[in-house]
This record gives C-alpha cells, sequence and structure tokens, in this order.
C-alpha cells in the first residue's frame, strides 16, 4: 500500500479562534491524504505557509504563501502565490473562491433544513432575532431600527443587546424564531459569510442584505432579499409571511440550493474544491506564483519597510524621544 503524501506546512495570521494545527484546511488535507509536518515558524523551512489575515507574519515566510481570507478583501497576488476566499474571480490557477460558512459547524444542517418537520416550524412563536457584533454596516443598523420600530426584535449580540446580555450559542438562540436579520457587515459581489448560513441552518427565514448576487449563490425562495424590496415593502413582506402559516412554511421547506442545480453553492457541499486546489499546488513542490522580478521585489520590500516603521513606532519610546517627538 503507497505511503500517505507528505507536505511541510506552515500556517499563520490566523482569525484568533482557529488552532494551527486543527483546522478546516488541515482535516481537510488529511481527508484527502496529506501527512502535515506541522511547522511552527519560518525558522523550520516549511515548503509551503497558508496565511490568513490577520497579521503580517507571512512577510517572514520566502516559501510558497497561500492566503486565504474570510473578510470582504481582494487577494493580493503580488504578495501571495495562491488565495483563497469570498471574491469570484479566476486568475490562472492561483485563485479558489472559498466562502467562509462552508466551513463552519452550521454549513451541514443548513443543508437540510428543508426537511424540519411542520409541527417544529409552527411551534416557533418568537418573531424576529439579530446577533451581531459591530455597528459596521449603516444598512444593517438602519434597518434593525426599522423592524424593532415596527415590532420588537430580540438583539442577542453584543451590538444593541435588548435581552440582558449576549447569548453564548448563536444557533439556539435563533431555533425559536421565525425570521433571522442576516445583514452582512459590507456588500461585495460573492460576499456571503456564514449569517444567511446560520439563519438556514435555525430553521428561519433569512432577511438578508449584502452580496448583490445572493441569489446565484442559494435558492432565492428560501430567503427575503432586501434588494427586492422598496422603501418599508420589506417590512409589509415579513408581515405578511408571519401571518400566513403556508406561505411561511414554503419558505421554510424550499432547499437553500436551487433544485435545478444552479446555485453556486453546490460546490461547496463537500471539500472537494479545497483538497483538489491545495493538491494541485502541493504536487508541483517547493514553487512561487508571485512576481520576484524587479518590481515585485519592490513592492514586497516596501511593505516589509512600512511594516517595520509600524513596529518601531508601537515600541516603547524613552523620555528624550517622547520629548523631541520622535
Amino acid at each position: 500500500m503507497p505511503g500517505k503524501k507528505q507536505v511541510r506546512l506552515a500556517f499563520c495570521d490566523l482569525a484568533p479562534d482557529w488552532d494551527a494545527h486543527d483546522n478546516y484546511f488541515a482535516q481537510t488535507l488529511e481527508h484527502a491524504g496529506w501527512e502535515i509536518t506541522f511547522c511552527n515558524g519560518p525558522e523550520e523551512k516549511p515548503d509551503f505557509v497558508l496565511c490568513g489575515t490577520f497579521g503580517f507574519d507571512f512577510l517572514k515566510y520566502d516559501c510558497c504563501r497561500i492566503q486565504f481570507s474570510g473578510e470582504d478583501s481582494w487577494p493580493d497576488l503580488n504578495l501571495y502565490d495562491y488565495a483563497m476566499g469570498f471574491e469570484v474571480l479566476d486568475f490562472d490557477g492561483r485563485y479558489l473562491r472559498l466562502p467562509l460558512y462552508a466551513m463552519r459547524s452550521s454549513w451541514a444542517p443548513a443543508l437540510t433544513k428543508h426537511t424540519v418537520p411542520d409541527e417544529e416550524l409552527l411551534a416557533k412563536k418568537k418573531f424576529c432575532n439579530f446577533v451581531v457584533s459591530n455597528d459596521y454596516s449603516n444598512e444593517r443598523n438602519e434597518f434593525f431600527a426599522a423592524l424593532n420600530a415596527h415590532r420588537p426584535v430580540d438583539s442577542g449580540g453584543g451590538y444593541m443587546n435588548n435581552i440582558g446580555g449576549p447569548v453564548t450559542d448563536k444557533l439556539v438562540f435563533q431555533r425559536g424564531y421565525k425570521f433571522s436579520i442576516a445583514y452582512e457587515n459590507s456588500r461585495g459581489p460573492g460576499y456571503c459569510t456564514e449569517k444567511i448560513v446560520d439563519a438556514f441552518a435555525a430553521a428561519t427565514v433569512p432577511i438578508y442584505w449584502g452580496a448583490p448576487d445572493v441569489k446565484q449563490e442559494f435558492n432565492p425562495a428560501a430567503f427575503l432579499c432586501a434588494d427586492d424590496y422598496p422603501d418599508t415593502a420589506l417590512i409589509a413582506a415579513i408581515d405578511e409571511i408571519d401571518r400566513d402559516d403556508e406561505k411561511f412554511l414554503a419558505m421554510c421547506h424550499a432547499p437553500i440550493l436551487a433544485p435545478d442545480g444552479s446555485s453556486r453553492a453546490a460546490r461547496y457541499v463537500t471539500d472537494e474544491a479545497c483538497a483538489e486546489f491545495l493538491t494541485g499546488i502541493f504536487e508541483k513542490g517547493p514553487h512561487l506564483r508571485r512576481n520576484r522580478s524587479c518590481w515585485g521585489s519592490i513592492y514586497e520590500g516596501d511593505w516589509k519597510y512600512y511594516r517595520r516603521l509600524a513596529e518601531a513606532d508601537r515600541k516603547p519610546k524613552g523620555l528624550l524621544q517622547r520629548i523631541l517627538g520622535r
């Protein structure tokens, strides 16, 4: 029997809640037959480094860099050899669209939410919930204020909390409600996050705003899209569905993937796309795709220079430096 494929891999700049040795990418690779030698820094000479967007340690690695962004940000393929993220683009085999929602525990129950029995759905007596930790989106803030003024909405996050404190389990909290406000932090093509998927997983009707192409991602029959309703018409549509059990059940029983197979999210039902993308990179052996010519080296050098300046500025200053303002 052939042995497992070997790869020397480091992780850096991950989100605070990610484990560098036990995460979606490590698990996907191990399931695909890779044996990972985890490297804890550039000094351990990894062949590849998989980088998040929560830091700048990637600049310390001279090996092949693979970026993953779970934010609304475009990959900088001048600094990374490969990238994965929300954006919908093609770049000569160097990019894979991989939305963050496909990595979350809510993804599996979201895919089967249309099978929840009627009696469980009709037992929901609470109106609408809102679970948000920040005030980044004016559109989201304004809609919550408008709907809450029309009819009380239970806010269970850190922002505008009105239930006595943030909830500890978002999905458990959401399951008691008929509707969930699922507005993104920002608006951009392809930027469909876990917010709508969490609402699906809780068997609620998502009220969505964000990606203008969300109907290409998920079945439009399964959620309310704010873009379809001018002014106060969205609140009127929510009221209509809330009063009509048949309409409510129809949305709850609509699968999140369109029956005609057109939903973009169907690609992420399994981890195969990620496994194939990373396997294709690793099987080439250690290599670089980012620009290392004159301009590429200057561009990266400028990044390193300004990072050093920023780090020096954060260091405690002596009395003379403070007096001189340096």
